[in-house]
């Protein structure tokens, strides 16, 4: 089975427009979201309406929780609290009550299991060896079970095979041991952090265990133009051109 994975995709209807195309292309069977739909981008509720029509299921990020009221998000910066209490006022009742009901964590076929940030929580952050080290320490990830978790807006990964040490996976192509213990991240759809503009998402073959990262190019002004009209933070709109 082929499983697309993608996340943050942080109401950016452009760039999931771009990313439902590819995946179709490419023949997924499933397709399966971490968290993230809203917050930043101008269209939030095309993010979420599309995640409930073709997704086979997801968990919810930090921004979600926000926007469907399940947490204040006091501990946001101003900018990013704004954008995801905008995010709430123009979403419908059932878009709410779909991310209301996300879980924190999925586990799918094969074993895998998806998160937003981390294992221990929505908002943890694995973006260097020393911190997915702790999280493989935590014996929470299984041999063979790969963990795909978003949140850093950064494509690629950290893999342990066996109990050696944990080594960075550039986002390229991945064959998953039947002892490694994997955390790998699809990269944000909506708001790629990694100095590359290109939407970023994962597709994962569940019978040869192979992960592969895809970009792809989208109208990336049209989406910048429907922020600033929006009246969202014009910042979130710059970043988006050069992937920041």
């Amino acid at each position: 089975m082929r499983v697309a994975v993608l996340s943050d995709v942080h109401a950016n209807w452009d760039a999931l427009s771009a990313a439902a195309s590819e995946i179709s292309r490419r023949g997924a069977d499933r397709i399966f979201h971490l968290g993230d739909l809203t917050g930043y981008g101008a269209e939030p509720e095309a993010c979420v309406c599309w995640a409930m029509e073709y997704t086979a299921g997801g968990v919810y990020g930090n921004h979600d929780e926000v926007a469907c009221a399940l947490a204040t998000g006091a501990n946001f910066r101003e900018a990013a609290r704004e954008a995801a209490l905008w995010s709430r006022e123009n979403l419908s009742k059932e878009s709410i009550e779909y991310l209301a009901g996300l879980p924190s964590r999925l586990e799918i076929v094969g074993g895998a299991i998806l998160v937003h940030g981390s294992l221990k929580g929505a908002d943890r952050y694995i973006n260097s060896i020393d911190r997915a080290s702790k999280e493989i320490a935590s014996s929470l990830c299984e041999a063979g079970a790969p963990v795909f978790f978003g949140h850093t807006h950064v494509a690629g990964g950290f893999v342990s095979s066996g109990y050696g040490p944990v080594e960075h996976i550039p986002a390229t192509k991945f064959r998953i041991g039947r002892i490694d213990r994997a955390l790998l991240n699809p990269g944000s759809v909506g708001q790629p952090r990694d100095r590359n503009p290109d939407v970023s998402f994962l597709v994962y073959d569940t019978d040869l265990r192979e992960v592969e990262w895809v970009r792809v190019r989208y109208d990336v002004e049209s989406a910048m133009r429907k922020i600033i009209s929006a009246g969202l933070p014009v910042s979130f709109a710059d970043r988006l051109r050069n992937g920041t």
